[in-house]
């Protein structure tokens, strides 16, 4: 399948086999991931598969091997991470791999501190699921409608609305001026933790992904000098298609 297709199918997946994946695969994911497309092409990033045994993570459930996620500190680059990041969760769908943003777990402090200052932002989980590893249709989806993300129902934001998000906050709201849409993301209430704050940035990288995998040959992405303000958002960036 197509990674556009996945959009409409893909799952986060919570529940795996103990078997790993075969080295073949692993070999495809690595290749695939050297060519990610950047939101932000002047920030460094690195990932590389680990094993589970390398991960201190609280959560019940588990998978043997996982993809551990390393960025420049810079402006943009927890949105970066989601965007780029998303393209490979999309890809490992296709390969029939199950595949979960992982929040609640990290590596070991001598795998952060070798990794030349850059910082540890987040896991994906994948392996052989246990059951489905994607949606039978839309109708599976639990997600706001479009009039409740946009200033206007715009078909084109549909594979942004199917985005997967933390705790499914769904943090994304779009505006829209002439052949520009304005992506800003949730900053106020229980967003203002920290952690929630860093994980929507993500987010709205990673429903920034499904727009691109969906025009591949049309989406450009921008900062706008001057953009209206949105209560309780935060501007992010703009995109056309």
């Amino acid at each position: 399948m197509e990674l556009r297709e996945m959009i409409y199918k893909r799952k986060s997946v919570r529940s795996y086999t103990d078997e790993r994946v075969d080295e073949a695969t692993l070999h495809k994911i690595r290749d695939f991931s050297c060519g990610l497309k950047h939101l932000y092409s002047d920030i460094k990033v690195h990932s590389e598969i680990v094993g589970r045994e390398s991960i201190r993570c609280i959560l019940p459930w588990t998978t043997p091997q996982l993809i551990a996620i390393f960025s420049e500190e810079k402006e943009g680059y927890l949105e970066n991470v989601g965007f780029m990041f998303q393209q490979l969760d999309l890809y490992l769908q296709s390969l029939g791999i199950g595949v979960c943003w992982l929040g609640m777990g990290r590596p070991g402090k001598e795998m952060v501190k070798s990794k030349d200052g850059m910082k540890f932002v987040m896991l994906l989980a994948f392996g052989h699921p246990k059951g489905d590893a994607l949606r039978g249709d839309v109708s599976e989806f639990k997600r706001h409608s479009l009039s409740d993300i946009s200033d206007k129902e715009d078909a084109r934001l549909e594979p942004a609305r199917l985005a997967p998000s933390s705790v499914n906050s769904q943090p994304w709201y779009f505006t829209h001026e002439g052949e520009a849409i304005h992506l800003y993301c949730a900053m106020k209430g229980l967003l203002k933790v920290k952690m929630l704050t860093d994980m929507n940035r993500i987010d709205v990288g990673i429903a920034l992904a499904h727009i691109y995998v969906a025009n591949p040959l049309t989406f450009g992405f921008y900062k706008a000098n001057e953009v209206k303000n949105v209560n309780g958002y935060g501007y992010i960036g703009s995109f056309t298609v």
